[in-house]
């Protein structure tokens, strides 16, 4: 299953399997710009080298000249990139008095998802959610990414999360946009696993509460860009395409500030935007590019479809979305890529879990039958493990006692506090309403055989079914509460397949607290900005959906929306 899935399908389990994401059969040779290597040379030495080479997207294309652009826009501040980030950026700029273009590749405001954490608000505070602690915080946030990350980076998100969000909250209330939590899991503080509710999701009619408010971005993205133009004179252009940027006035110079981006429009024509303040680069992620996949995030590969067009347009998607248009200009003029892993988004396994955005937290086990993890896990923890696993695939078996057993079934793309009752739960099950692509029999024989699991996976099922009895996982771990037996006389029994898809790759060159984007000696280079996914150093490790909404509500939202007011107080030079 290739193609566009909305924020349900895709946190829901609905992701693509890894056999059908390979783009065009076996995973190709990396490919560096470099010469081949000699037959002799050994694997070893062709790893070091390959790691030392220059890749393509590395290498500066032969700068636009001055005799090839057709006009000057010149203003305070030009915003590269439609999307949230590119549209916050925007609007905060511009609030506070900065002139501001903002060019975009796409046709009109680019959305995704729908979830924007935010460590307090006015609708939390509604709600009768406490506010995150910040002590708790940092220290999570830490281990999280095991250091490789830039604090000042976190509590500049929370020291101005609340301010950021009751912004936004305010632009969409005007719009007759409302704002209400989401729902997530309910592990209790303490638990490594703990996630405190803090997703704004946005919606206009009542009836996107049961089941879609996860999809509403839209509505927020639709209507900033309309109050950008309008209420606040931003010049925005789409369907511009970003080329080149100029430092120093030369097309992709390497010295001094960077003042310009060149950029075609669609007839190919150059202009040159001036920001005398700021170019602020939102041109979102690089997972359609191949090359830099194969060089920063090799582990996901495979989960990507490079066969597709480049679609500026594109919503959600699985298997990879921007060719890191940006991530390109900003190398060409001398920004050095982060020092920390990349970090990439991958598809939840809700294959049911009893909360949203957790793992399935009975049975699963690997293509040989065998279990493999504590499963009671966060989605995105558990989706990295599997990704270990021979096909990247998982199998969950359970029966029909689990319903009642099991939760509460918390409502994923519900408000905060919403649950399906037991028979709701066997009804999906039974109608395979959330597009796992569940199967059912009357013994456990006949769902590990319709799964294609081998028949010895029973001894499996028997071991796990004796643990449960004993209330002690003397495997892995498992707390008692969620040791739930697939008894013989418990049917209909079930069973779904699982494997991780991907959605988006996070962070690129480096940047700085203030979101400035430095080079190899981590020095500033002037007037140049990041937003968004382009924002580097923010995550390391796995997207964890620990703090849910975090993209959205920190890096898309909050930084933006505090770089705006800084380049409008002069604070940033």
């Amino acid at each position: 299953m290739k193609g566009n899935l909305n924020r349900r399908s895709f946190v829901k389990g609905a992701a693509l399997s890894a056999a059908g994401l390979v783009a065009g059969g076996a995973l190709s040779a990396c490919s560096p710009a470099a010469k081949p290597n000699d037959a002799g040379q050994d694997a070893a030495e062709t790893a070091t080298n390959s790691a030392n080479q220059q890749w393509s997207f590395e290498i500066a294309p032969d700068p636009i000249g001055d005799d090839l652009i057709s006009k000057t826009v010149e203003s305070d501040v030009v915003v590269v990139g439609g999307g949230m980030s590119g549209l916050v950026a925007a609007a905060s700029c511009a609030e506070n008095g900065l002139q501001v273009t903002l060019i975009s590749a796409s046709k009109g405001p680019v959305s995704r998802g729908g979830s924007n954490n935010g460590v307090y608000s006015k609708v939390m505070e509604e709600m009768g959610i406490p506010r995150m602690d910040p002590t708790w915080f940092y220290r999570k946030e830490y281990v999280a990414n095991g250091g490789n990350f830039k604090p000042a980076l976190w509590y500049k998100f929370y020291n101005n999360s609340e301010e950021a969000i009751n912004w936004i909250i305010d632009i969409a209330a005007k719009a007759g946009i409302k704002t209400t939590i989401e729902s997530g899991p309910e592990y209790k503080e303490g638990d490594p696993m703990f996630t405190p509710p803090a997703a704004h999701a946005f919606y206009v009619d009542d009836s996107e509460l049961k089941g879609s408010i996860g999809n509403g971005e839209g509505h927020i993205a639709t209507e900033m860009a309309r109050y950008i133009a309008d209420d606040l004179g931003v010049d925005v252009r789409w369907s511009v395409k970003g080329e080149q940027l100029v430092r120093g006035g030369i097309a992709n110079g390497t010295e001094g500030r960077v003042d310009a981006i060149i950029a075609s429009d669609g007839d190919g024509a150059y202009t040159k935007y001036v920001g005398t303040k700021a170019v602020i680069m939102a041109t979102g992620d690089f997972s359609h590019d191949r090359d830099m996949m194969e060089r920063y995030c090799p582990q996901a590969v495979e989960l990507c479809d490079f066969t597709t067009e480049i679609n500026y347009d594109q919503g959600i998607w699985m298997g990879g979305l921007m060719p890191g248009d940006g991530h390109k200009m900003e190398l060409w003029v001398g920004a050095a890529w982060q020092k920390e892993p990349n970090n990439i988004m991958l598809g939840r396994p809700n294959l049911p879990g009893d909360q949203p955005y957790t793992s399935h937290t009975g049975l699963m086990v690997d293509n040989a039958g065998q279990r493999f993890m504590n499963e009671d896990a966060l989605g995105g923890l558990a989706c990295a493990t599997i990704m270990h696993l021979p096909e990247k695939t998982a199998y969950c078996i359970w029966g029909a006692n689990r319903a009642e057993a099991g939760g509460p079934w918390g409502a994923i793309n519900y408000p905060h506090g919403e649950y399906f009752t037991t028979e709701e739960v066997i009804e999906r099950w039974d109608t395979d309403a959330d597009g796992f692509g569940i199967v059912k029999a009357d013994t456990r024989e006949e769902v590990i055989a319709q799964l294609g699991l081998p028949a010895s996976t029973i001894d499996t099922v028997e071991r796990y079914n004796e643990m449960c009895e004993a209330g002690v996982d003397t495997d892995f771990y498992k707390t008692a509460d969620k040791l739930i037996p697939i008894g013989e006389g418990d049917g209909p029994f079930y069973g779904a397949s699982f494997s991780p898809g991907f959605l988006t790759s996070l962070g690129g060159l480096r940047t700085d607290s203030d979101l400035r984007v430095l080079d190899e000696n981590d020095k500033p280079i002037e007037g140049l900005f990041n937003a968004g996914c382009m924002i580097g150093n923010f995550y390391s490790g796995t997207y964890t959906f620990a703090m849910e909404g975090m993209n959205y509500g920190a890096t898309c939202i909050t930084l933006p929306y505090v770089l705006g007011k800084d380049l409008a107080a002069g604070k940033l030079g």
